[in-house]
């Protein structure tokens, strides 16, 4: 069995057979653009990955509001009771953190209240803007701004990672492109040595 190559022998190895005459480029190229193409793959595929770990470190940021909003669920909490609420949604990779109001109906029957939520519009590119926080109360406030600052931070994130998928799917393109470029060279006639059927980097 041989032994796995590290990061750096594959770089060192590509740079040397890059200018090498006696290596079998066909071979060579055909490795290379199939590599270019298993390493767009694999950023697409961790891309994946990555937006799930920020969904769940925004409902960690979610359930932290959520907890105090309970603790301040009694008649001696001042501006009892709360009525903003967040919520953490990832659906065909689209990221939601996202506010509502709830509005408190008491029931005709007397029994308990209803509860009407109204989603909560985000003005800004990457945060709510305080205004829309207003009614809060005021234990509401910095929860909510705490909050809202680790939502932006993964907002950011997300659409850092939404670019580089884009930036992806362009270079899935160029490549393909390349390789049709590449295939469609005319080799010179030559008299030079056979090719050598060492695989190097392309193993």
């Amino acid at each position: 069995m041989s032994k796995r190559m590290t990061h750096q022998e594959i770089c060192e190895e590509w740079e040397a057979v890059s200018r090498a005459q006696n290596v079998n480029h066909q071979r060579g190229i055909k490795a290379a653009i199939t590599q270019c193409r298993q390493f767009l793959t694999a950023i697409h595929q961790q891309a994946d990955v990555e937006q799930a770990r920020y969904r769940y470190l925004a409902q960690r940021l979610c359930d932290h509001f959520w907890s105090h909003n309970v603790a301040h669920r009694t008649d001696q909490t001042p501006g009892y009771p709360g009525h903003f609420g967040c919520r953490v949604r990832l659906r065909r990779r689209k990221l939601e953190l996202s506010w509502y109001y709830n509005r408190f109906v008491q029931q005709k029957s007397g029994e308990g209240r209803s509860v009407f939520s109204e989603y909560i519009r985000k003005e800004g590119r990457f945060r709510y803007h305080k205004p829309a926080f207003t009614r809060a109360q005021d234990w509401e406030q910095p929860l909510i701004m705490e909050t809202e600052t680790g939502f932006e931070m993964l907002r950011r994130l997300n659409a850092n990672q939404a670019e580089l998928c884009r930036i992806v799917r362009k270079s899935e393109r160029l490549l393909k492109d390349l390789e049709e470029h590449l295939g469609g060279l005319k080799e010179a006639a030559s008299g030079s040595a056979s090719p050598s059927s060492e695989e190097g980097c392309w193993r």
